[in-house]
């Protein structure tokens, strides 16, 4: 009796194929890859490192773009090189630290005080290798090593020792409290450049928070002061309302005697100009009867000459005349102007006589010439 033969399982029947195993190693490979290999994208704001686990090299990635590296023997890590903010508060919602962690100062006068800072900084890019050198990395908070140990460490620590070289009254003034916090700047920068950290800027966002019986003095000394402040404005804004009043009821004399010498002077040269008028109308007036009497007085003067010289001729006249009528002319003058009235005269009557004969009517001959002339005319 023949042995009962079974079915080979599916997988005997696979691990026996010729085309199993190559793609047993591609998907080995491809595991190995995914496993292995990682793609990093940098921006232009952030600077990257690639540090080698065997060897301990690190390289600088400080361009933007795409980096392909082994996962195995590489470590990427990328920092932020733009300017970052860090607070130091009370508030439990701001800052790095989920818990108060306002920086506590003792002055000069050994009372406590606490400020609230916030520090701006930056990485040095030319200094990236010395930054992750002295600091490391990436702490197991997640955030960078180099912000605990350099960065806060050292402005709380200078920031406490400059501050607290001021008196408690000292500490209430901003002036002294902002030229301490930046000489403290400047020092920590320089502590701070052979690791590759610049801080920008320190400021106190908030007011100090003195102690309790310290913190009533200078509430009153704050209310004070703000009533003296605002007896200062008043004082100001009154001083201004009167200047301002002053100088409104200044422009409004201006103006006014503006006006009245804008209106003076238009008065006076409308006087000139009928002043003017009259001037021109008196000489024209003058003219007129001046070169008018002149010109009656050619005339009379004409006038009179003329009737002188006539004068003259009929009194030459008159005397010729006299002369001629004396001796005989004059008779026969007179002789001729009787005949001329005779001329003219008719005469009438009827003839009669006392004698007894008839006698006859004689004309002479100068009655007969003179009428002989006046039957010509």
């Amino acid at each position: 009796m023949e042995p009962q033969q079974f079915p080979q399982p599916f997988i005997v029947k696979l691990l026996k194929s010729q085309f199993v195993w190559p793609i047993i190693a591609f998907l080995l490979l491809g595991v190995f890859l995914l496993t292995t290999v990682r793609v990093q994208r940098i921006s232009g704001e952030e600077v990257g490192l690639i540090l080698n686990k065997f060897t301990g090299d690190v390289e600088v990635v400080n361009m933007q773009g795409t980096r392909i590296y082994n996962a195995i023997m590489n470590d990427f890590y990328v920092l932020d090189k733009t300017l970052q903010t860090m607070e130091m508060s009370t508030d439990s919602n701001r800052g790095d630290r989920r818990r108060r962690d306002d920086l506590k100062v003792k002055d000069l006068d050994g009372n406590n005080i606490y400020v609230e800072l916030k520090v701006q900084y930056r990485i040095i890019p030319e200094k990236i290798k010395e930054v992750l050198e002295t600091s490391g990395y990436i702490g197991r908070d997640g955030v960078d090593l180099y912000k605990q140990k350099w960065v806060r460490e050292y402005v709380r620590s200078i920031c406490r020792d400059f501050l607290g070289e001021l008196q408690t009254e000292e500490f209430y003034e901003s002036t002294n409290r902002t030229n301490k916090i930046n000489l403290a700047r400047q020092e920590i920068n320089k502590k701070l450049a052979p690791f590759g950290v610049d801080v920008d800027s320190i400021v106190m966002f908030r007011k100090p928070t003195f102690h309790a019986q310290y913190q009533d003095i200078i509430d009153r000394k704050e209310k004070a002061d703000q009533d003296i402040k605002t007896q200062i404005a008043l004082a100001k804004a009154a001083t201004e309302k009167r200047e301002t009043l002053i100088t409104k009821e200044s422009n409004l004399k201006i103006v006014d005697l503006e006006r009245h010498t804008g209106k003076l002077e238009e008065e006076i040269l409308e006087a000139n100009a009928k002043a003017g008028k009259l001037v021109k109308a008196a000489d024209a007036y003058y003219d007129r009867i001046t070169i008018g009497a002149k010109a009656a007085l050619y005339k009379n003067e004409k006038q009179a000459t003329g009737i002188l010289e006539l004068k003259k001729a009929e009194a030459q006249g008159i005397e010729a005349l006299k002369k001629a009528l004396e001796g005989e002319g004059g008779l026969n003058m007179v002789k001729m102007e009787y005949a001329k009235k005779l001329r003219s005269m008719v005469i009438q009557g009827l003839p009669y006589t006392i004698k007894s004969q008839t006698e006859r009517l004689q004309l002479t001959e100068d009655a007969a010439a003179a009428k002989k002339t006046k039957g010509k005319k």
